[in-house]
C-alpha cells in the first residue's frame, strides 16, 4: 500500500487533524503560525492518552517558502478547514496550497463563508490554480455536517 502524507494548513488547536487521525490519516502534518504553536501541543499533549502519540508539528507562515520547503512537499493530502477569512491571506494559502500538494495528491477544504471580500477573491483565484469538486452535502455524514459548511476537493490542473 502506498503511503499517504497528510498535512494540515491552519490547524488551529488540532481538532481536524486528530480526527483524521483516528479515521485512518496516521503522519498528519499539523501546521500553523508562531502564535498558535503553544495551545495546539498543550491540547496535543492532553490528548495524548486517547491519541497514543504526539502528532507532528510544524510552524508554517504560508508565505514563507523555507518552512515550506522545510516541510518537504509533496504532500498526497492537503488539509484545510475554516483557513478563508481575511483577503491578505488569501493569495499566500493558495500559494501554499499549489506548492505543497503534490501532482496526483488532492486539498481537502472544509470552507464556510467568513468574509465576503476573502470568499470572492478565494474562488476566483482558486479556479486558475485547481479543477474543483464541491461534495455533495449528502455525501457527508449526516450528524456532522453543517448547512453552512462545504466540503471541497481541489486537484491541480492538468
Amino acid at each position: 500500500m502506498e503511503k499517504t502524507q497528510p498535512v494540515e494548513l491552519g490547524t488551529g488547536c488540532g481538532v481536524a487533524a486528530m480526527c483524521l487521525y483516528f479515521l485512518g490519516l496516521k503522519d498528519v502534518v499539523l501546521t500553523d503560525i508562531a502564535p498558535v504553536m503553544p495551545a495546539l501541543k498543550h491540547n496535543l499533549k492532553r490528548n495524548k492518552p486517547v491519541l497514543g502519540k504526539m502528532l507532528k508539528t510544524s510552524q508554517l507562515h504560508w508565505n514563507n517558502s523555507d518552512q515550506i520547503k522545510a516541510l518537504k512537499p509533496s504532500f498526497d493530502f492537503v488539509i484545510a478547514a475554516d483557513v478563508v477569512y481575511i483577503e491578505e491571506s488569501v493569495k499566500p494559502l493558495l500559494a501554499a496550497m499549489e506548492a505543497m500538494v503534490s501532482d496526483s495528491g488532492v486539498v481537502l477544504l472544509g470552507y464556510q463563508v467568513r468574509s465576503p471580500e476573502a470568499h470572492a477573491l478565494f474562488w476566483e483565484q482558486c479556479y486558475r490554480i485547481f479543477d474543483v469538486q464541491m461534495v455533495p452535502h449528502e455525501h457527508l455524514h449526516p450528524e456532522y455536517a453543517y448547512e453552512k459548511f462545504d466540503v471541497y476537493i481541489l486537484r491541480n490542473k492538468v
